[in-house]
């Protein structure tokens, strides 16, 4: 449990600090996909089972909305929660061993409403179990 809470309480702080990072979006810009440039070690693709060794140079990062982020509940694992957003996260932070019960992992969505709207996961275990979102719409 001490781990989590020290999980969570970083959590919050990428949250909190990612708030005023990110760019307004234009007012006509289409919203639900941004480009982004991914890394070859720690991303999502990787976590969802993509080929060891295969560098992936472009992807579609998908962003959140509020109706989206309202119907993820505690319990869900990533692909759950990858599939209702429509794509992967951005993996932000990792605590403990793969394969263990304590291990954690977090996972940062851009967001749409105001600017640096975002959403923040945390899985442990599999799991779902912490949530946390900014801005909204």
């Amino acid at each position: 449990m001490k781990h989590l809470l020290t999980f969570t309480a970083a959590l919050m702080i990428v949250v909190i600090s990612g708030c005023g990072a990110a760019p307004a979006k234009e007012a006509n810009t289409p919203a639900k996909e941004t480009s982004s440039t991914t890394k070859e070690a720690s991303t999502p693709a990787k976590e969802a089972g993509a080929p060891a060794g295969e560098k992936k140079t472009e992807s579609k990062q998908a962003t959140i909305t509020k109706e989206e982020f309202d119907k993820i509940e505690n319990g869900q694992t990533y692909e759950e929660v990858s599939k209702i957003i429509g794509g992967p996260g951005e993996l932000v932070a990792e605590a403990g061993t793969k394969g263990e019960k304590s291990h954690t992992v977090g996972y940062m969505y851009k967001g749409e409403g105001s600017p640096g709207a975002n959403a923040n996961f945390a899985f442990q275990d599999g799991k779902l179990v912490t949530k946390a979102q900014f801005g909204l719409k």
